[in-house]
């Protein structure tokens, strides 16, 4: 995966759920419901903290909730998005890193409080292939014998599997289930046409305004992780409310991030970024 593909992935993650209302609706639809009634959610906040290594931030994003329990304990949601469309070996060896980290930073705060704060891993998972992985972390271990499983680390992550969630067709908030469509078909040409009918419905059931601007993160979303080009996306969208202008407006961002977008040859040069046919 090339860095302008997976800068892609982590820019419409931060964008949609580093948005504090869409992160608590996330918790909300998306978490297991008997964890969801434990937590206050009024009191959620998305921080700017991210503990994915300089090694990895190619294949793996995240995000950190900080919100409390209803009886006034801390708790954390990480949340560890897996940008390619295979699996990477080193996600839950990324979940426990960050746990580790969180932990001895509040150590050194003296904010244990008598015991450490809970944290509920989550992996975002949009790839093609089905997740094969065990959710437990001990599991990773060849163990010569079963009791030797006591001496490494044991805990699960909730596995949030796009396409899986996506079949459940659960009902959260237009934007989140737009997000998740979009996610789904971004690595399918074939499937390409449910995002275009996903992107009406912001039109058809937001104000004009969150609409407009959700519509750009996704259009930018779209041309910077795909080889679809702008002229091909206008064509798709011009109905809709400053479709072709947005458009447009994206490409010309882009090109000045460093992306190549043509509009004379419809072409996008995607991993030979910086060159044109």
């Amino acid at each position: 995966m090339s860095k302008e593909i997976g800068s892609a992935h982590n820019n419409l993650f931060q964008n949609i759920l580093g948005r504090e209302d869409m992160a608590r609706d996330f918790v909300r639809y998306y978490m297991p419901q008997e964890i969801v009634c434990d937590l206050d959610l009024d009191t959620l906040e998305v921080t700017s903290e991210s503990y994915v290594s300089d090694d990895l931030k190619e294949s793996l994003s995240d995000i950190v909730l900080s919100l409390q329990f209803k009886d006034g304990d801390p708790a954390e949601i990480y949340i560890l998005m897996e940008h390619k469309s295979g699996l990477h070996r080193g996600t839950r060896l990324q979940l426990l890193n960050y746990m580790n980290a969180k932990w001895h930073e509040l150590d050194k705060a003296g904010g244990f409080r008598g015991s450490l704060a809970v944290i509920i891993p989550v992996v975002f998972y949009h790839g093609k292939k089905k997740w094969k992985y065990s959710l437990e972390f001990s599991d990773q271990f060849n163990l010569p014998g079963e009791h030797y499983r006591r001496y490494v680390p044991k805990f699960e992550h909730i596995l949030h599997e796009v396409p899986e969630i996506n079949k459940r067709k659960i009902k959260s908030t237009i934007a989140l289930e737009v997000f998740h469509v979009v996610l789904e078909c971004v690595f399918y040409p074939e499937k390409r046409d449910r995002i275009y009918e996903s992107l009406e419905l912001l039109f058809q059931g937001l104000n004009t305004n969150r609409a407009g601007e959700l519509f750009y993160v996704f259009v930018k979303y779209l041309l910077s992780a795909t080889d679809v080009s702008p002229r091909e996306v206008e064509k798709r969208v011009k109905h809709l409310p400053k479709g072709e202008e947005t458009v447009r407006t994206t490409a010309e961002v882009l090109r000045k991030e460093g992306y190549e977008k043509g509009y004379d040859k419809g072409v996008v040069l995607g991993e030979q970024h910086g060159k044109l046919e």
